[in-house]
């Protein structure tokens, strides 16, 4: 796509995770190469019984799929052809419950599993050859991987540099830099690119980690914030840091962990920052429909509890999904039905799924427990292989 996609970091994973009797028929997405990559296969699950499902979650997932068809049907988009069908029929339907929602979806499309296929190859093999199972390629299959959340963060802030507002957020500078955040702060090149300030630094790397966010100015007008562009550096979790100086054990690392040590160190929170090369800049949005959240890569406003980031290498944008994980709070196994709407530079693999919960404190408050593991059920349009929507 050509539409500029977020380069958001989903925030569990960015502080922690580097820590951390059907018929079937198999369709498989073009392998990538490389010595340790990962392939998808997706294994079609016929006559199995459906997750157990809330009839409330199918119907909260409905206008969000309606959203996901606004973008999958448009001239616009390649693969318009596929879904056409399906999203016209969509329209026509104005659910009671959310057993016509399940119903709909049962009678529309085909379900696949997913499974992710990791490879490690012969050393000696090229790229290609590395996966050819005569060169020894030896291939792990995985049925579920990384689940973790983000919302979007709502912060005060003020157009003038004025206490307590004193941290600045940037937009892009005309001619991008690619110096480390360390030397951009110590040379002051991004002096005169303040799009506004906010009150705390640890607060506004959290902004550039989700790519998204609210401001509230002192005059009593909201704004969004959007991802513009970054400096190029490679992303390196702070979260890592502070368990590596025995800041932190590996699992007290989280949001809220993070930021009261910040706030117990300010004299370290600029060395605590510096260790993330990466800084991201941003573009100021009219804050629109206050109760829409903020447009993912599909190009549709993301619904809480019901919008995922995906990999796009190896799910479809736009699709619906089956998720079966376990709840933020309890722990306890959870089944949700789920639309592919968002991307982000972290979230890589055909398991790896970001779920976003919403907006303000009790969004990053479940977004910040959200971290296990999940697996992924497609579903695609009767009769359409997986494959040819990626």
């Amino acid at each position: 796509m050509t539409r500029l996609v977020l380069p958001r970091i989903g925030l569990a994973f960015a502080l922690a995770a580097a820590w951390l009797g059907a018929c079937r028929s198999l369709a498989t997405a073009a392998a990538p190469t490389g010595p340790l990559e990962a392939q998808v296969r997706f294994e079609r699950e016929d006559g199995e019984p459906l997750p157990p499902i809330a009839d409330a979650d199918w119907l909260a997932a409905w206008p969000a799929w309606l959203s996901s068809c606004q973008a999958l049907a448009s001239p616009h988009n390649p693969r318009r052809h596929t879904w056409l069908a399906v999203c016209d029929d969509a329209q026509r339907l104005v659910p009671r419950g959310g057993a016509q929602v399940r119903d709909f979806f049962a009678r529309h499309m085909d379900r696949y599993r997913v499974l992710a296929l990791e490879a490690r190859a012969d050393p000696d093999a090229t790229p290609r050859e590395a996966w050819s199972p005569a060169r020894g390629a030896r291939v792990r299959e995985h049925s579920s991987g990384l689940v973790t959340g983000y919302y979007e963060p709502v912060l005060a802030g003020s157009r003038q540099r004025v206490a307590p507002f004193v941290v600045p957020v940037y937009r892009p500078p005309p001619v991008l830099p690619t110096a480390a955040r360390a030397e951009l702060e110590a040379s002051g090149q991004l002096r005169g690119q303040e799009l506004l300030w906010v009150r705390e630094a640890v607060e506004a790397f959290f902004l550039e980690v989700q790519g998204s966010g609210r401001i509230q100015l002192t005059d009593g007008t909201s704004i969004r914030l959007a991802y513009a562009a970054n400096n190029g550096q490679p992303y390196r979790s702070i979260g890592r840091w502070l368990v590596a100086q025995g800041e932190l054990a590996p699992d007290q690392v989280s949001l809220q962990a993070i930021r009261d040590w910040a706030r117990a160190h300010p004299r370290r929170v600029r060395e605590l920052l510096d260790q993330n090369p990466r800084v991201v800049f941003f573009r100021e949005l009219p804050l629109g429909d206050a109760d829409a959240g903020p447009v993912g890569a599909l190009g549709v406003a993301l619904t809480p509890g019901v919008s995922v980031a995906i990999d796009p290498r190896f799910l479809p944008l736009g699709a619906p999904l089956l998720l079966y994980t376990s709840a933020p709070a309890s722990g306890e196994p959870l089944a949700r039905i789920v639309v592919a709407q968002d991307t982000g530079a972290a979230i890589r693999g055909a398991l790896r799924i970001d779920w976003f919960w919403g907006q303000g404190t009790l969004a990053e408050e479940i977004s910040g427990r959200q971290h296990a593991q999940g697996s992924v059920r497609l579903l695609v349009p009767r009769g359409v292989a997986p494959a040819a929507l990626l």
